[in-house]
């Protein structure tokens, strides 16, 4: 049993330790996060290295623009997700276990596919990486070996000793703000808030920072919100770039849209706190 991430609480039941849910699973029982399970001995992704999506884009898209600028990136995603947020454009790939027939990827596959389509970094996205946690750690290696950069497009929500073993090994990572505290739970239905001490301590063990925020908050929201935001990351570093990102129409928010004036709004707040705010549209 990996002691970092199950521990033994009854006879059959084991607790995933990865994230803040603390999952109580019974054998063969599914996490929240759709991915990882009880196997009756330890509690383990579902199926590791099962790719859904695998493209060769622009960094700028993942969205970095201080990380690598002018370069591509190889980007894959798996299944699943710790956090349920109601604006998920992801949904489909998110919200799902893992397909049974889903192509899986080694490290060295991976690595190999970056070279040959002449990407100097490979990104974990689409989904959340995060649950792949055993993947992670050798596909950081093996991108590093052959001198190419890792990257995660990530929610950060996760526990302290995981996560800095992935901090060791990652070079930079997105990482999404969904507003602070109650804000947070409501969209994504998590009952713990562990973001602000995830991004500091990314920070502290050196791997390249950059924020976006979907802005999907009330009118009377903004201020609170984007105040509470740039306090936080000026404290940290207010050169760290922080993405505005408007929502569509999407899951389980079928008809809402983030008005410009909003956007231009938000904007303005961070501003005052931070050097490089971009509007992703």
């Amino acid at each position: 049993m990996s002691l970092e991430l199950s521990k033994k609480v009854s006879h059959e039941v084991l607790r995933c330790e990865l994230c803040p849910h603390y999952c109580h699973l019974k054998p063969f029982e599914v996490g929240k996060c759709y991915a990882r399970f009880n196997n009756s001995e330890d509690i383990v992704h579902m199926n590791l290295g099962a790719i859904s999506s695998l493209a060769v884009e622009s960094i700028s898209k993942k969205p970095f623009k201080r990380f690598l600028p002018g370069t591509k990136t190889l980007t894959l995603g798996g299944y699943g997700c710790n956090l349920n947020c109601e604006f998920c454009e992801n949904h489909k790939i998110s919200q799902v276990s893992p397909i049974e027939g889903s192509k899986v990827w080694s490290p060295d596959e991976l690595v190999v596919a970056a070279i040959d389509k002449h990407c100097e970094s490979i990104t974990m996205s689409y989904n959340e990486p995060i649950l792949s946690y055993e993947f992670i750690l050798p596909l950081a290696d093996a991108c590093h070996d052959n001198g190419i950069q890792f990257a995660l497009k990530t929610n950060a929500f996760i526990n302290k000793y995981p996560w800095e073993q992935i901090c060791l090994r990652t070079d930079a990572m997105n990482i999404d703000w969904k507003g602070s505290d109650l804000t947070f739970a409501s969209i994504t239905k998590a009952r713990t808030f562990v973001l602000k001490d995830r991004i500091k301590e990314a920070y502290d063990n050196g791997v390249h920072i950059e924020i976006s925020v979907p802005l999907y908050y009330s009118k009377n929201e903004y201020q609170e919100q984007m105040d509470k935001l740039g306090h936080f990351l000026k404290m940290i570093n207010r050169d760290i770039p922080c993405h505005l990102l408007r929502i569509s129409p999407s899951y389980h928010y079928d008809s809402f849209i983030s008005d410009p004036e909003d956007i231009k709004k938000a904007q303005s707040i961070l501003s005052s706190y931070l050097a490089n705010i971009y509007i992703v549209i």
